[in-house]
């Protein structure tokens, strides 16, 4: 073969002295040092194995998760209203003849029709003094909500 037509030496061809010069020291063929590294190799791959199991498990285990939770929210027994659901009604309705009932009720209605938010309505309660139906805690948008759904005559 003509010597002009070799390929020149890439760096992956080329050998480095100094690794060269360790596996002349060690004196170990290179069946020997794969015998000694072969118990530590099977350790890891073992190792990597059973945590691979373990993922496999843990995915498995959460998929069975979801298919159960999407069967209790699809269930008909599940008392969870989805608010996007186009049925979603309150069916309690409390009525009460309290003349305190009744006063708050009325204040609703009648700033809903002023087009007040139920914000504002809380913070109107809460300013004239008027006591939550517990008369515990405070007014708030979330209560003065409720009671508007609550209470289909408002």
């Amino acid at each position: 073969m003509n010597d002009s037509k070799k390929k020149p030496l890439t760096q992956r061809d080329q050998v480095d002295p100094e690794q060269e010069k360790k596996n002349e020291n060690t004196g170990l063929p290179l069946a020997r040092i794969l015998q000694e590294l072969t118990p530590s190799i099977e350790d890891y791959l073992k190792k990597l194995s059973d945590n691979q199991k373990k993922i496999i498990d843990a995915d498995q285990k959460i998929a069975e998760s979801i298919v159960r939770l999407i069967n209790h929210i699809t269930s008909e027994k599940t008392n969870i209203r989805l608010h996007f659901h186009p049925n979603t009604i309150r069916k309690k309705f409390k009525r009460s003849e309290d003349s305190h009932h009744q006063r708050v009720k009325k204040i609703i209605t009648r700033m809903r029709k002023k087009l007040k938010t139920f914000e504002e309505i809380a913070r109107f309660l809460e300013k004239e003094n008027i006591p939550t139906f517990t008369k515990q805690g405070r007014w708030h948008a979330q209560t003065v909500h409720r009671l508007f759904q609550d209470y289909p005559d408002i």
